[in-house]
């Protein structure tokens, strides 16, 4: 099963040069567009409503085994993209959407698409700005208290079982503020330890604006939009422009056993994982005089790039209501009844293109084993024949198999050991506990969805498809302790 991977040069350089390149290819490739692809990500602008709608637009979920802590589990949502640093317009002082909308990660332990567990964090926003306008803060700010931090935010987070009351974890818990300057808040560190809050029955939470984490070789999206590495053929150095910017993110570490179905990881190894943002809102289908407000879903993230691997498709060049917005919008339980979208998971739209474009041959259909890949899970008998149980809920010994349903999330085994020594490209590379079975920051999820799309593990391996880079410009790894994504970038 394990292929192995293309040889890559990391080169460390110094932040400010990465910063600096960065941004400079950031720029680069807005001006050129879709054919280079780079700033416009799926799983960052995948959908034409959430470049609408930046707050509800979750850019990566991560799912891993806490390697501080091989009994906890760590949950990460990354939302609202490409925050400048050291800039304070509106949407970059406003991290979290106010005004009742509901961040939720939802764990299915079942397979049927269900959440079985949801955590839901609600915003409050306290805003002591003259007429709510103006910096955010004034002086210096080294700690939460301090008076000149004008513009607060404070987070409520409950744990909703299926079919019970929803539990109070925490209320009223500070979220660090937007990091404004270094000379204004030099010590952002502090200001992160200090919004981190210790949750009742063990586990720790945090909201905080964090320095981009996606790591991704920018090459990769000209094969899946157009089928070919980009305009210039060849040695194209892996940039990552977004590695310069910055983004939300809600960071939950909790006990195995909590999440695990029946409270028990070893009898219930796998857990699917998605996030979702819904804002209260009427039901126009129904009559506005006689309903109260209910909540519409409005943005949704389980696997990474699922615009990019099944439809070669992002929000610069979907049409508005198409299938991307669609999938957003739709409760993953849902997933089971749309033929359009299980016809496109057996069917995926990259691999023709790049056989178009003379590159890799397209292996043939149907293809269970992208299917799987997205909406079930890796194992022995959901028809994919990889060969190998690694993380599809059949494997729990408490799930009804006849329940388990197709639905977009992002599983991950609990019992899979931690590495010794992480690969980026996870399973391809034989490192089991990487993508795809969850998600780690530091995993480099496009390179691996490439190969899998063109067959691996169970065809011939595409890893020679992208040649070596010029050179790795990827952002400062995230590191092995919660809350693991590195601190915001910042001007001074």
């Amino acid at each position: 099963m394990p292929r192995s991977a293309p040889s890559t040069r990391v080169a460390r350089r110094p932040r400010t040069l990465a910063l600096a390149a960065a941004t400079a290819l950031l720029t680069t490739a807005a001006l050129a567009g879709p054919y280079l692809g780079t700033s416009q990500a799926g799983g960052h602008f995948d959908a034409p409503g959430q470049i609408a709608d930046p707050q509800a637009n979750f850019t990566d979920i991560y799912a891993f085994t806490s390697p501080d802590n091989p009994d906890m589990a760590t949950v990460i949502a990354d939302l609202q993209p490409t925050q400048l640093p050291g800039t304070t317009p509106a949407p970059v002082n406003y991290p979290f959407a106010t005004g009742g909308a509901r961040y939720e990660i939802h764990i299915d332990g079942h397979g049927d698409g269900h959440s079985d567990l949801t955590y839901r964090w609600t915003f409050r926003t306290e805003d002591r700005r003259l007429f709510g306008a103006g910096p955010i803060a004034i002086g210096q700010v080294r700690s939460l208290r301090d008076s000149g931090l004008l513009f607060r935010q404070y987070y409520t987070l409950e744990r909703i079982r299926a079919g019970q009351a929803p539990e109070v974890l925490v209320k009223d818990a500070p979220a660090a503020p937007t990091q404004q300057s270094i000379g204004q808040m030099p010590d952002y560190g502090a200001l992160r330890a200090e919004a981190t809050t210790v949750l009742p029955g063990g586990g720790r939470s945090i909201a905080t604006q964090t320095a981009e984490s996606f790591q991704a070789d920018a090459r990769v999206f000209g094969y899946f939009i157009l089928g070919s590495a980009g305009p210039v053929p060849g040695y194209l150095p892996a940039a990552n422009p977004l590695a310069a910017v910055n983004v939300s993110s809600l960071i939950l570490q909790v006990p195995k056993r909590e999440l695990a179905l029946n409270g028990d990881p070893g009898r219930n190894p796998v857990v699917g994982v998605w996030a979702t943002l819904s804002r209260p809102g009427a039901n126009l289908a129904r009559d506005l005089r006689a309903q109260d407000a209910g909540y519409r879903q409005v943005g949704r993230l389980g696997n990474p790039h699922i615009m990019f691997g099944l439809w070669g498709s992002f929000g610069g060049i979907a049409a508005p209501g198409g299938p991307e917005d669609r999938f957003h919008a739709r409760p993953a339980d849902q997933d089971q009844y749309d033929q359009d979208f299980l016809n496109s998971a057996l069917d995926p739209a990259p691999p023709h293109k790049i056989e178009a474009a003379g590159q890799f041959p397209a292996p043939a259909g149907p293809r269970t084993d992208i299917r799987a890949l997205y909406l079930g899970g890796i194992g022995k008998n959901n028809g994919a024949k990889f060969g190998f149980d690694l993380n599809t809920q059949s494997m729990n010994a408490d799930t009804d198999p006849n329940a388990v349903a197709w639905a977009d999330e992002l599983r991950l085994n609990l019992t899979t050991p931690v590495t010794a020594n992480p690969n980026r490209f996870g399973v391809l590379d034989g490192d089991l506990q990487g993508y795809p079975n969850g998600r780690r920051p530091n995993d480099m999820i496009d390179n691996s969805l490439l190969r899998m799309l063109e067959g691996e593990p169970g065809g011939p391996s595409a890893a020679g498809l992208l040649p070596p880079p010029l050179f790795d410009l990827q952002p400062k790894p995230a590191t092995d302790t919660f809350p693991y994504l590195n601190l915001p970038h910042a001007l001074p």
